[in-house]
């Protein structure tokens, strides 16, 4: 009899592999066709998505950082595109009132 390698992965047993003499061709819950990714340090199968992903506390650390540090890079473009609104708002207030408006009515209209 030829024997077939599966994986088997819920959430009590992330991720392990099992030998049988029945043939799967599709994915039938817990067990899954589909090899995971080698780089994956503590595979699951993420049923939801249909892949698999990492279960490893400390990849999800990295990735954690990973986030906070694109947020921060974000945060500074957006401190950027404010600075240079704030810039255009004066530069047409300045031109405005040179040519003879009154700063009030030209800061109404921008609001």
């Amino acid at each position: 009899m030829q024997q077939y390698n599966y994986y088997f992965s819920n959430d009590t047993i992330p991720f392990d592999t099992i030998t049988t003499t029945h043939e799967y061709k599709e994915n039938h819950y817990p067990i899954v066709v589909t090899q995971p990714d080698p780089s994956l340090k503590e595979p699951k199968y993420d049923w939801a998505k249909g892949a698999w992903i990492e279960n490893a506390a400390e990849s999800q650390g990295e990735k954690i950082h990973a986030l906070q540090e694109e947020i921060k890079r974000l945060q500074g473009i957006v401190a950027k595109v404010d600075a240079i609104a704030q810039s255009q708002k004066m530069l047409a207030t300045l031109s405005l009132t040179k040519k003879g408006e009154n700063t009030n009515d030209v800061n109404r209209r921008a609001l």
